[in-house]
């Protein structure tokens, strides 16, 4: 077999989560991987994905793949499903790099996806590869193929960085894809082997466990789907790196009959029911959410789905259509209580926040919480506040994450002009990993944040309030399953570990 781009997928989940990846975290289907595999497939090329989170890499994989599919070009999508995702998976992206260069130094590797496309230079210096793609990569693939074919001059490949001697080079941006429908029109999903390779994180199926036969609960987990009905954000939050791919704020929709027309197809012929839909801000426009929700509605899927909005985006009006679509999960990016905090990183909240979460549940739709810690302006107290404000709200769940300054981020722009303030390696990056270092803040040490972080996480899942909660929604399983999951220790490396 010899094909023209093999996509691979990288990660490191035990790395990246510890013990917590045996169980407790998702497995996503490799979104942008996906899409950009069908869309080289459009083009008359011929293609094939390896997923590392599902098939693993070891010291004879590239060897193996290799000889499978010999390649023209391998094609490392950089790209999780969230975008702190995004950095911490660059050890796995520069060893797989390593390992296929090792193996046949004239294999041609091109990188992209959201750390590549903020730090293309550092990127393609530091890394075993001979091209990154800035921006989206589906023109910057299709070109340099065709610079391959000997049919386009290489300065003509658009968001192209390349090796020319001892310099590198850049080409011209590549323009954003302003047609979702016609040119990114679908996801490979026969690419994948099994879609029951993919399991949703445990909170999206609480509502499930009781019928599970398993301990781990994965037969009521599989099979999972990420998908995404919109590219890019309106918004422009410092701590955010979404724009480093996608270009200045702004959004872009698929039409609603296509997304749906997918849906269809993920539930006759893949029998899919848990969805996360990975958009940055799924509920913005009530008409096209209403619109969606009526589609849904209509067909009688009985799905189990997860969106993200904004406090400052939800309106009662549509959340008894929400849950009637089977939009069971609602992930608010709370962030921190202290509206100064907010502010200082441009994610000012008007709303009231309980308010707000009290409606959402009270149409019996559950709530994930995002709170962040160690953002500029925090401190012990501000710090506070937010674990008062979580404990007081009671999410159905909730991430506490600490304050990271991702590449592409303004953050990350802020913090790398001061010493100290970014960590000594990519893997630094990981929330739950070992090597966690998480930004200071004006008033507090990267390890003080970090120390908060984790004892805030105990303090609300071992709050009875929460167990209490937890048990009288979902039953007695699902308190077990959290309380296994509280005895898991996730160990710091700065914190003395």
């Amino acid at each position: 077999m010899s094909i023209d781009v093999l996509y691979i997928h990288p990660g490191n989940h035990k790395g990246n989560y510890q013990d917590l990846a045996r169980e407790f975290t998702a497995i996503a289907t490799p979104a942008w991987t996906l899409l950009l595999a069908n869309y080289i497939r459009n083009k008359g090329y011929s293609t094939a994905i390896y997923d590392v989170n599902v098939d693993g890499w070891n010291e004879n994989t590239a060897k193996e793949i290799i000889a499978q599919y010999n390649p023209c070009l391998v094609t490392i999508m950089v790209y999780g499903h969230n975008p702190s995702s995004s950095t911490q998976t660059m050890p796995s992206a520069g060893k797989i790099a390593n390992d296929i260069k090792d193996y046949n130094k004239d294999i041609q590797i091109l990188m992209g996806g959201i750390h590549p496309s903020a730090l293309p230079e550092l990127t393609i210096k530091t890394e075993s590869i001979d091209f990154v793609a800035q921006g989206e990569g589906a023109y910057t693939i299709e070109g340099l193929l065709l610079y391959f074919k000997g049919k386009r001059n290489i300065n003509n490949v658009k968001g192209l960085w390349y090796k020319n001697n001892e310099s590198v080079q850049f080409t011209i941006p590549a323009p954003i894809i302003s047609d979702l429908d016609t040119e990114l029109d679908g996801y490979a999903w026969d690419l994948l082997p099994d879609l029951s390779n993919y399991r949703a994180h445990n909170m999206h199926c609480f509502q499930n466990f009781e019928m599970s036969a398993r301990d781990d609960f994965s037969d009521v987990r599989t099979p999972y789907v990420a998908m995404n009905t919109s590219l890019g954000c309106p918004y422009s939050c410092h701590y955010c790196c979404i724009n480093a791919i996608f270009g200045k704020p702004g959004i872009r929709y698929w039409s609603l009959e296509k997304v749906v027309s997918w849906i269809d197809t993920l539930v006759s012929k893949y029998g899919i029911r848990d969805i996360r839909f990975d958009d940055e801000l799924f509920i913005l426009s009530t008409q096209r959410v209403e619109r969606f929700c009526d589609l849904i509605i209509e067909r009688d899927y009985n799905l189990n789905i997860w969106v993200y909005g904004r406090v400052d985006t939800i309106k009662e009006s549509i959340l008894i259509k929400l849950k009637k679509a089977g939009i069971n999960w609602i992930c608010l990016g709370i962030e921190s209580a202290n509206e100064k905090v907010r502010s200082n990183v441009n994610k000012s909240i008007k709303k009231n926040i309980k308010d707000i979460v009290e409606k959402i549940q009270a149409n019996d739709i559950y709530v994930l919480g995002n709170y962040m810690f160690g953002l500029p302006e925090d401190n012990m107290e501000t710090m506070n506040e937010t674990l008062d404000q979580a404990i007081e709200l009671n999410c159905e769940y909730a991430n506490f994450y600490s304050a990271m300054a991702y590449p592409g981020s303004e953050l990350y722009e802020w913090a790398s002009k001061k010493d100290g303030y970014l960590p000594e390696s990519w893997t630094g990056f990981a929330q739950l990993g070992y090597d966690t270092q998480p930004l200071p803040t004006k008033y507090l040490q990267a390890k003080e944040v970090l120390r908060f972080r984790d004892e805030a996480f105990s303090k609300y899942y071992s709050n009875p309030g929460y167990m209490e909660m937890l048990e009288r929604k979902f039953g007695n399983k699902v308190r077990k399953h959290m309380e296994k999951m509280l005895d898991i220790n996730v160990k710091r490396r700065i914190l003395g570990d």
